[in-house]
């Protein structure tokens, strides 16, 4: 008997075999065929044949139903826990084990599909085989990326616009509690800057420059297809990646609201195969980085003294005993505590082919360097894909963010006039010790004993802030043929914010709102509703010609609408025994000021828009987009903007020419477009009157209520502030651009070059009018802007062994904007950064040929000095009366501008007639920026080190201005350490304690004569860089606070370690990473403020940007965290 096993493995013998007078025994699996022939000559050849096939039809299925086995791993080897193994075509399906095995039972003749999160998916023939071991890659970050476009997706080898991305890889590598800290100085030609160093600064994001001029230049945010204000309320975390849209040909599918770039903000999306569940916690520390230096204890009372104080301070012979004192810092008191930060966020992300999930939870909390700040956020993203049927699939898409906030913000976050008599900004100028007497000044608020020291009035302060949003977004996709999508989507958007603050009796010591030494609460609520609509056809066919080339059609409308209520509650004069808990407590004890409301018109938008996408031969590009928006902002005449763009991209590299450079030149396209994007960025009901109540300083009552006697509440309605306009029209932006994007040895060095010119028309300017046409402002269109620049982007793959790698990126951006047409009365704009503490501010400059940003004022030539008649050389000639004059011939008024003429004081530079000039003192505005870093691995460690910088602008240091010299209740204030008595000319003569600068009859007569007195002035102020601040009580502009705001700026550190594998897998854990990371480790810069990237005017008036002033310091920040994979 021949035995004829069929088995995995084993042959089937063939007829050859096959002997007369033998009977066949086929054993198939546990089924026997016995005696299926007998006597094989017997001649039943017909039978025997039909049995064969028989036979074969059975070995054929047992086949099919074959069990396979294997691992998957991999590039570096590692076996991939919980990946999936999938009979093609059927639910038949399991996952990889903690050691990458799997094993499945075929069901027929199907093909095997592996797919994991993060890796390409395979699918492979096991032809027969019972052992597939697979190694994965991971997704490609090359040419085949998908790069997210507005309505829509592309390859980023078929781009033809300016496109930067980030992808959550990179955002992932570092572990950050913002998205304005993942794209800092990672993007050519997107500039970023924090404020300041709060837990609410604000976060200005600038795409190549922008080209307004007093209109907000923030870019478009839209997050999962959703436009939304801000990207700040996002969890990192919950991001896969971010595409920045910077030229015409990218942004003008959003037409209206794409002139300054779109940031397009994608989050995690459900994948099919095993639930994964990875969690992050992080704890951190937060120092300030630096404060800013001011006299100490022995220096102030010298100052003081020279100021003649009435001993205040002790006499001359006593002052040696402040050296001996420490003083009190209030920039320590208020900003010195450790700040403590927590995070940690939890994704669940799998799913089926029918449908797949990602749920994410995030929270973010923080004790802030500043006593009483901090913060806790709380972010939920849910987002399922589900497949209805053949034809039909949903998405939906769910974003909730809660968010409280304890403590102010900075200086402008005040109850007081201006922020010169903030908190903050009292920090500084303080007086680090008392006097020794009661000092009375002029001003009876800010006497020694009315004055409360900036710990005081923040003990009395009380601000907390929630804010909470949500956003949902529904689309259904309905493809009825091949190529063909119908696509419709429903958003809706509510936000909303809460502000309660406080001011008990000693923070409320020179309120804007009166009634001084009582306490005070104000009580706002903002609330904000969006609706969205969009519907679009798109038609895709990538056979055209045989497969040649690839259309891809999209045709769509829109509509959205959005609207803002705010409305605002005041209460003053609250008895000064209550505490800020009592208020709280007992709102109705204080005495109620006009409730203020404010229900803006809609921002209504209705649009129309198309794209056609045309590949030729893989090697020849073009795109074509128009959108037409309709905007409820402007009259019926000027409602309808239309943006069109047109961009061509050839990919010299795909040429046959090109061939020879196959093994060198991975990628080679030449992209240009031009194109048109609007913006209608300003508030809406500016075309038609708008009625108000009014603030109680600005009402008018009834004439028969005699002017206002014993009446609280205003009566009668009031037009607004805005003069309505009717022929209000789109500030339109066209964008030109020529780029290459490269890639050589296989793209281990890839990046992009482009060059741009931006023009903005027609802008939308705020106008000052006459105050008896009883409006304030009007909004008109006028004015021409250019932005030209160039960028560039480089990334390198230096190294990649299984065990080793190393990659490096770099990218500059440089951008000159300039003022190319300007039809405004006058070009002079003030920042009023600081209320009355200078004289006049008339600052910026803005005018036709010049640039945003260009500041003025005057530049300093030393200081007056005592005449000496052997020399020649001094200014001034000291009388016999003690009054200083000018010498002979000398034509000098700079004295004029700062209270009075005396040795020491500041110098102008003047003009033939004395009269100092104001000029140019450069701009505030960066030209150059960028960033560039290295990460790289080594065995289990991975690193990160990241740097950014700016180069080109000047900031005002307001802060050092502000207290440089003495000004009527200025007196008790501190001043900046560069007023140091070893530091700065002085009157005092160290050896008799005697004012030179001001001298009595009898300092002259015991020196013997005016002479005496001028050289001995002289003698005692040898080499002194400084001006004496004691002669010097008013101010203006000077170029002694202008300095260089470049910088070079180590904004991370990161190192972190993978546990082996054979250890976590173990414990049923895929991935265990461990992590320590440094923000803003380290700043060369010569600025000599806070940070050189504050802003604290822009906000205010947009034509005034780089001022430094009462600014909440920033902070260093280290962290550890722990990051898990199941």
């Amino acid at each position: 008997m021949l035995l004829v096993d069929v088995q995995r493995g084993h042959n089937v013998y063939g007829l050859d075999v096959v002997h007369e007078n033998v009977t066949l025994t086929l054993l198939y699996g546990n089924i026997f065929l016995i005696n299926l022939i007998s006597n094989f000559m017997s001649g039943k050849l017909k039978t025997f044949r039909l049995a064969l096939v028989v036979l074969f039809t059975l070995i054929v299925g047992g086949l099919s139903a074959q069990t396979v086995k294997g691992t998957v791993k991999d590039a570096s080897g590692e076996a991939v826990i919980g990946a999936t193994v999938q009979e093609a075509g059927t639910k038949n399906a399991t996952v990889t084990d903690i050691d990458g095995n799997y094993s499945i039972k075929l069901t027929g003749n199907n093909k095997l599909q592996f797919s994991y999160i993060g890796m390409k998916q395979q699918t492979i023939d096991p032809a027969g085989r019972t052992v597939v071991n697979v190694t994965m890659e991971d997704e490609s970050t090359t040419l085949d990326d998908l790069v997210v476009i507005g309505y829509g997706v592309v390859k980023k080898r078929d781009l033809t616009g300016a496109v930067t991305s980030v992808s959550a890889e990179d955002i992932g590598q570092v572990p950050v509690s913002n998205v304005s800290e993942a794209l800092t100085g990672r993007m050519a030609g997107v500039n970023i800057t924090t404020t300041e160093g709060s837990p609410d600064a604000d976060v200005k994001i600038r795409v190549r420059g922008g080209g307004s001029l007093s209109q907000d230049n923030s870019p478009l945010y839209v997050v999962d297809g959703f436009p939304v204000e801000s990207i700040s309320d996002i969890s990192p975390s919950e991001i896969e990646s971010i595409d920045v849209l910077k030229d015409a040909s990218s942004t003008a599918i959003y037409g209206a609201r794409g002139a300054n770039g779109v940031i397009i903000v994608t989050t995690k999306s459900g994948h099919e195969g095993k639930t994964q569940v990875n969690f992050n916690g992080s704890i951190g520390w937060k120092k300030v980085t630096k404060l800013v230096k001011t006299m100490d204890p022995y220096n102030y009372a010298y100052y003081q003294y020279e100021l003649d104080a009435n001993g205040a301070y002790g006499n001359y012979d006593d002052l040696d005993i402040w050296k001996s004192v420490d003083g009190v810092d209030y920039q320590d008191e208020i900003f010195g505590r450790t700040g403590l930060q927590k995070q940690y966020n939890v994704n669940v992300n799998g799913g089926s082919k029918e449908l797949k999930y990602n749920i994410g939870f995030a929270h973010n909390d923080e004790e802030s360097i500043m006593k009483g700040s901090g913060y806790s956020k709380n972010n939920v993203n849910a987002k399922l894909n589900a497949k209805l049927n053949k034809w039909l699939t949903l998405d939906f898409q769910g974003r909730l963010a809660f968010t409280k906030l304890n403590g102010l913000n900075g200086g402008a976050d005040t109850n007081e006039s201006n922020a010169a008599n903030s908190i903050v900004a009292n920090t500084v100028k303080w007086n680090p010790v008392e006097p020794l007497v009661s000092i009375d000044d002029s001003d009876d608020s800010n006497d020694s004993n009315t004055r409360r020291n900036p710990l005081e009035r923040l003990t009395d302060t009380y601000k907390y802030q929630e804010r909470f949003s949500q956003n949902y977004n529904v689309a259904l996709n309905w493809k009825p043929v091949k190529g063909l999508t119908f696509r419709t989507e429903f958003g809706y958007g509510w936000k909303y914010n809460k502000v309660d603050q406080v001011w008990a009796t000693r923070a409320v010591t020179n309120s804007k709102y009166g009634y001084n030494g009582q306490p005070q609460a104000l009580f706002e609520r903002v609330e904000n509703k969006n609706w969205r609509n969009s519907n679009t056809v798109t038609y895709d066919n990538n056979k055209l010609f045989g497969g040649r080339d690839h259309l891809n059609v999209l045709v769509g409308q829109e509509w959205s609408s959005s609207q803002d209520i705010t409305r605002t509650n005041i209460s003053v004069a609250f008895p000064t025994s209550m505490t800020v808990d009592e208020v709280l407590a007992n709102t109705a004890a204080g005495t109620a000021l006009p409730n203020t409301g404010n229900i803006e018109a809609q921002d209504n938008i209705f649009s129309f828009f198309g794209r056609i996408n045309y590949t030729m031969a893989d090697k020849y590009l073009a795109t074509f987009t128009l959108r037409a928006d309709g905007s409820s902002k402007f009259g019926k005449n000027n409602r309808w903007g239309y943006f069109p763009s047109l961009a061509l991209a050839w990919r010299i590299s795909e040429e046959g020419f090109m061939k020879g450079t196959q093994d060198w030149l991975s990628n080679l396209k030449l992209r240009l477009s031009f194109g048109m994007a609007g913006n209608n960025r300003i508030n809406s009901g500016l075309i038609y009157p708008v009625y108000s109540m009014p603030e109680l300083k600005d009402a008018k009552f009834p004439e028969w209520n005699n002017g206002n006697s014993g009446m609280t509440t205003p009566s009668l309605l009031q037009h607004g502030k805005y003069l309505y306009n009717p022929d209000l029209k789109w500030e339109t932006t066209i964008t030109r651009n020529i780029g290459i994007d490269y890639g050589f040895w296989n793209n281990r060095i890839s990046g992009t070059l482009d060059f741009y010119w931006n023009t903005t028309k027609d802008l939308l300017m705020q106008v000052d009018i006459p105050s008896n046409a009883g409006y304030e402002s009007q909004y008109q269109n006028y004015g021409k802007t250019s932005n030209k620049g160039v960028e560039f982007a480089l990334n390198a793959v230096l190294v990649d062994k299984k065990n080793f790698g190393l990659n490096f990126n770099f990218n500059i951006a440089y951008n000159r904007g300039k003022i190319e047409e300007l039809n405004a009365s006058s070009p002079w704009q003030s920042s009023n950064w600081s209320g009355k503490t200078l004289e006049q501010y008339e600052d910026f400059r803005v005018e036709v040929g010049g640039r945003l940003g260009e500041l003025w004022g005057y530049k300093t030539n030393g200081y007056y000095t005592a005449y000496n008649p052997a020399t020649g050389e001094g200014d001034l000639v000291l009388s016999a009366n003690g009054t200083w004059s000018l010498r002979e011939g000398l034509k000098d008024n700079s004295y004029t501008m700062f209270g009075g003429l005396y040795p020491g004081v500041i110098k102008l530079q003047v003009d033939e007639n004395g009269d100092p000039i104001k000029q140019r003192l450069g701009n505030t505005v960066p030209t150059t920026s960028g960033g560039f870093g290295i990460d790289g691995r080594l065995g289990n460690f991975d690193f990160n080190v990241f740097f950014n910088y700016s180069l080109g602008n000047k900031l005002v240091n307001g802060t050092k201005l502000a207290n440089s010299f003495y000004a009527g209740s200025s007196r008790n204030y501190n001043l900046v350490a560069d007023f140091n008595v070893n530091n700065r000319y002085t009157w005092i003569d160290p050896e008799t304690g005697l004012n030179l600068g001001r001298p009595s009859d009898a300092t002259i007569t015991s020196y013997g004569g005016v002479d005496q007195v001028m050289q001995r002035l002289n003698e005692i102020n040898q080499g002194k860089a400084m001006y004496n601040p004691a002669g010097v009580s008013k101010m203006y502009l000077i170029d002694y606070a202008v300095e260089d705001a470049s910088f070079l700026r180590v904004q991370n550190i990161t190192v972190g370690y993978t546990l082996p594998k054979k250890w976590t897998r173990a414990i049923n854990i895929e991935n265990i990473r461990i992590y320590f990371t440094g923000y803003n480790l380290f700043c060369i810069t010569g600025y000599d403020g806070y940070d050189p990237e504050v802003d604290t005017s822009s906000k205010k008036n947009p034509m005034c940007p780089g001022i430094d002033y009462a600014a909440y310091p920033k902070s260093r920040t280290f962290v550890g965290g722990i990051n898990v994979t199941f």
